[in-house]
């Protein structure tokens, strides 16, 4: 196959069928009307160059005037598509379409009056110029009001088939054409090619363009989900909150009932308490759900005794870890910094939740919390790991342990929460928690957090022996319920959870004494007066 005018022409009407079908089909499913615009332009370029390459088998009116005239108004309906896409007027529109009829008045002169194929070169190309000119400035209009930064190769294309037409008008007086045009060289053969692939790019911009509309769509329907989701879970925080106080007042009636009930109806009446229990737990945790969702997770770093907070982790950790007979050890081989920046609460959480987990699932075992310590400048990169030679994990079934509600080991009062708090806790920080374990020898979870560090002090951290470790358990053993439950009733008051305090004032104040206690707490419970609860249970914590 000889490569000429009449095979690039040929080449030229497949490709742009080809791109006009491509497009069409893009139409078709999302009918955007810039699409089938597009898509006729494609098509009005293919028509033409297929009436070229029948030059020789078809009126001079078809191959000559209506081929010109179709593939130079392929440059108009492309000019229509932006503007339809970028929503402005076709401000341009009539002179392009006079432009096309002084194209078709000057084709017939120069060939029914006076033949001369490079005039037509000319006339075809002057007039392509003019029109992609229109063009180049209908675009820089858009982008100063819209900037296209989305889509600036439709810019760089435009320039290059204003450069190809304007080569051609350059380069045929030292390339004339003969008067069968299809007999043209290597420099109109080159030209058509180029103008091919011009082509064949305008169609991946345009495709561009959609996809930037469709991802528009696509976040504007999720921005719209995401707002829908939170009215839905605003409105279930209202229902919650507004069931509390009927359930509240029931309770109470049913309590007075109960105090003068015989024994046929005391039981009726527990049952009804058990059920507003149960409702009222109900209620929290769908409370609790809305306040996670509505209040991200917020972590307020200051200054911290490193030293002081990680005394009080591991007298919370002696504590938990004898409830089933374990040993506990601190260990810090490393100098700590002696302050840091930190949310010393947070940091304290996670610790703790990761440490109850091991006191939780060993027995007659070890629980270890590890801390080392690398400083880079002002900067300390400390590492937690706490480990246990507990049940362990197995890992090899894929479980994401760090889900919410995934409870790796059956075991009573755990809800699957902890591990998931810890993660988000800590990622909220700037770490990530890891964890390695197998079943039935023991876990292992650690993270690294980078803080600032505040003064030059270091320090070796005093961790306590075994003969220390015991002398606070037998110190603290007396009072170390009442402490616990006050901080239990603290952490209830402070989320609010109504029906967890209504269970917490029935175990912890039968004793006579503490009537007056249970008297104020229940009052301050029907109002619904949480941040009062949460100050008593601090005032009492401290004596």
């Amino acid at each position: 196959m000889t490569f000429n005018l009449a095979t690039a022409a040929f080449f030229s009407a497949l490709v742009e069928m080809a791109l006009c079908i491509g497009m069409f089909t893009l139409w078709t499913r999302d009918r955007a009307r810039y699409l089938i615009i597009w898509s006729l332009g494609f098509f009005a370029f293919g028509a033409g160059s297929l009436l070229i390459t029948l030059r020789n088998q078809i009126p001079d009116f078809l191959s000559i005037i209506l081929a010109n005239v179709s593939t130079t108004s392929s440059s108009v309906l492309f000019y229509i598509g932006i503007c339809i896409y970028f929503k402005r007027r076709c401000t341009w529109l009539y002179c392009m379409l006079a432009l096309l009829c002084i194209e078709a008045l000057l084709l017939i002169y120069f060939t029914y009056v006076s033949y001369d194929t490079s005039v037509r070169i000319y006339i075809y190309n002057s007039i392509q110029v003019l029109i992609v000119l229109m063009t180049l400035a209908t675009i820089f209009k858009i982008s100063k009001k819209a900037p296209i930064e989305k889509n600036p190769e439709l810019l760089i294309i435009t320039v290059l088939f204003l450069i190809a037409h304007s080569a051609r008008i350059i380069g045929t007086p030292f390339y004339p054409a003969p008067q069968n045009f299809l007999a043209s060289g290597n420099f109109q053969t080159l030209l058509a090619f180029g103008l091919m692939i011009i082509h064949i790019s305008y169609s991946q911009v345009f495709a561009n363009m959609h996809a930037s509309v469709l991802n528009d769509k696509i976040s504007k329907a999720l921005l719209n989900a995401q707002t829908k989701e939170r009215q839905k879970v605003e409105v279930l925080g209202y229902i919650g909150h507004d069931l509390r106080a009927p359930l509240a007042t029931i309770s109470s009636y049913a309590a007075l009932l109960l105090a003068r009930a015989d024994e046929d109806q005391h039981h009726q009446l527990q049952t009804i308490q058990r059920s507003i229990k149960y409702q009222l737990g109900l209620i929290d945790e769908l409370l609790e759900y809305t306040k996670s969702e509505l209040q991200p997770l917020a972590v307020r770093p200051k200054s911290t005794d490193l030293h002081a907070l990680v005394q009080d982790i591991a007298d919370y950790a002696v504590a938990l870890s004898s409830q089933k007979n374990n040993r506990f050890e601190l260990r810090s081989p490393d100098l700590l910094p002696l302050l840091v920046l930190v949310d010393g609460k947070r940091l304290q959480q996670v610790l703790l939740n990761l440490l109850s987990n091991a006191a939780k699932f060993t027995s007659d075992g070890f629980i270890e919390l590890y801390i080392t310590c690398t400083r880079q400048g002002q900067q300390c990169d400390l590492q937690f790991t706490v480990s246990d030679s507990g049940i362990g994990i197995d890992l090899s079934d894929g479980v994401d342990i760090f889900g919410a509600f995934q409870q790796v080991q059956a075991q009573s009062g755990s809800t699957g929460l902890g591990l998931f708090i810890a993660q988000h806790v800590v990622s909220a920080m700037g770490g990530s928690l890891s964890a390695h374990s197998a079943l039935g020898k023991g876990s292992s979870f650690s993270f690294q957090l980078t803080l600032p560090q505040i003064g030059a002090g270091m320090s070796l951290l005093h961790a306590p022996t075994a003969s220390e470790q015991e002398a606070l358990w037998a110190a603290i053993a007396p009072h170390l319920l009442e402490i616990l439950a006050l901080q239990q009733l603290e952490d209830f008051a402070t989320r609010g959870q109504w029906s967890d305090i209504q269970s917490w004032i029935d175990e912890h104040t039968n004793d006579t004494e503490l009537i007056g206690l249970q008297d104020y707490l229940l009052e301050s419970l029907d109002r619904f007066d949480f941040s009062s609860i949460a100050a008593l249970a601090r005032k009492l914590k401290t004596g």
